[in-house]
């Protein structure tokens, strides 16, 4: 008896398809309906996005007029441009960048077929998503920093160019667990944080404009797309060699990041992401225990800081946002971008407090109340954001001109402003539908559904409104006290 062929790749995604078309419930006259109010939605939103950003290049155009701004401005097209090669290399290290959903790795991965041919879609599909979503940031940052058309698009080219080869070459390195790539990542914001460090420092220049491009940047241009070809044909011979281990869990994180972003809860999204980073890593090395009491609850969180020494990096990266804007001249923007920074730097640091608030069987099985357990947990990150705040004083005092006592002062308020909104973000409550919902076109939605979306950024505007108001020691003084108070309520809530 002759042995049957194996089906190709080609044929079993038909199969599925067919299989999927012959069980659809839903009307042409919906999906009709559906791709109209998207396609109309992109669209308005879109015009209305590309209207925003060409007047606030505008307006730059008319009020940048200082030495420290014209420098940051003209330094700004290549900072978003780094910024945009980093989030497409940290995406491509989060999902893959080849993945495929668990129904695929466990349906056709295993079949005897051509992986290559399985996986080029895929791909092609994440080669594309790169150098579009790269071109559209670039873009912004260019029309911002007030290039001129030709320069716009050479820069706008030369990202795109970038970004598709940084996704073909860690597809080459996925299938050797990635190590390059997380290495690239590390360069490439090291990067960007040396330029926010030569803004900080006013060491730009800014010369007369010109409309035109050098001959060498579109001979370096002409060699990056001939490096990305290579880098592409690489990639696709890369596709035979990738396990099913190595592409599967980047498939399993969309259903849910979907699932947390349906919700609108973005402190899910960051466990899911923390969930899905140490089930990569498998295990690390256990630590004896410190102090008893309470202070046994402070050892997790130093043996935490050992084994992610970048929470601390971070906080002390972001510093030099705050002394970017000063000399940019952003007045008191300073505060506004200060406490922003010491925000997102101060999420990392607060891991533990999130633990224990999504698991209450851990805090049953300790012998503290809840706001021991709490005040335990922020002993450290409430040391990290005091140091935070004392070095983002001088900024503050160079961006209002206060005397240095009261800048002092206020960079405390700030790093203590950042920290509470933090802690709000971290310890908020999920959606909960057991109260009663609101009626809406989409169905019934809980009261508090699309508050989580401006969760902790409530509290850090209104914890640095004194301070934005009247940069003073007495408006320092209510700021922190309107942050004590709004910690001590999360604090000691059940």
């Amino acid at each position: 008896m002759t042995a049957l062929p194996h089906p190709t790749a080609r044929e079993l995604r038909g199969d599925i398809r067919h299989w999927r078309r012959g069980r659809a419930q839903a009307r042409l006259r919906d999906v009709l309906e559906d791709a109209y109010v998207a396609l109309f939605a992109t669209l308005m939103l879109s015009a209305i996005l590309v209207n925003v950003i060409r007047t606030i290049g505008q307006i730059s155009d008319t009020l940048c007029t200082s030495p420290g701004c014209l420098g940051a401005r003209a330094l700004l097209p290549y900072l978003v441009t780094t910024a945009a090669l980093a989030l497409v290399l940290s995406g491509a290290r989060l999902f893959g960048p080849v993945f495929v959903p668990p129904a695929v790795g466990s349906w056709l991965l295993s079949s005897p077929v051509d992986r290559r041919s399985l996986l080029r879609p895929r791909l092609v599909g994440t080669l594309l998503v790169a150098l579009v979503a790269s071109a559209l940031v670039s873009a912004t940052g260019s029309v911002l920093g007030g290039l001129d058309p030709l320069p716009l698009v050479a820069l706008d080219a030369t990202t795109a160019v970038l970004a598709t080869a940084t996704v073909a070459l860690a597809t080459v390195d996925q299938t050797r667990r990635g190590r390059t790539t997380r290495v690239a990542a590390g360069v490439i914001a090291l990067a960007l944080w040396a330029g926010l460090l030569i803004t900080a420092l006013g060491l730009v220049r800014v010369t007369s404009p010109t409309s035109s491009v050098p001959s060498w940047w579109w001979i370096a241009l002409a060699a990056a797309v001939a490096i990305t070809a290579v880098a592409i044909q690489r990639a696709m011979r890369a596709l035979a060699r990738l396990r099913q281990r190595q592409i599967t869990p980047g498939g399993a994180l969309v259903p849910s990041l979907s699932g947390a972003l349906a919700g609108l809860d973005l402190a899910l999204v960051n466990d899911v992401l923390l969930a899905h980073r140490w089930r990569s890593r498998g295990s690390v090395r256990s630590r004896r225990g410190g102090s008893t009491g309470p202070g046994a609850l402070m050892w997790p969180e130093l043996t935490r800081m050992l084994r992610s020494p970048q929470q601390i990096l971070t906080v002390c990266a972001v510093v030099v946002a705050p002394y970017a804007a000063a000399t940019a001249g952003a007045g008191r923007g300073v505060i506004v971008i200060g406490g922003l920074a010491g925000f997102f730097a101060a999420l990392p640091t607060l891991t533990g407090l999130r633990v224990l608030e999504r698991t209450p069987g851990i805090r049953r099985n300790l012998p503290f109340t809840n706001s021991q357990i709490r005040r335990a947990a922020l002993v450290v990150p409430t040391a990290l954001m005091w140091l935070y705040g004392l070095a983002i004083a001088p900024a503050v005092h160079e961006a209002v001109g206060e005397p240095v006592s009261q800048t002092l002062l206020l960079g405390v308020a700030v790093g203590f402003a950042s920290l509470t909104a933090a802690v709000r973000w971290m310890t908020g409550r999920p959606p909960d539908y057991s109260k009663p919902l609101v009626s809406t076109p989409a169905g019934g939605v809980p009261t508090n559904l699309y508050g989580s979306v401006v969760r902790g950024m409530d509290v850090l505007l209104l914890t640095l409104a004194p301070m934005l108001l009247s940069p003073s020691d007495a408006a320092a003084w209510v700021s922190i006290l309107l942050s004590f108070a709004i910690l001590a309520y999360l604090v000691s809530r059940d």
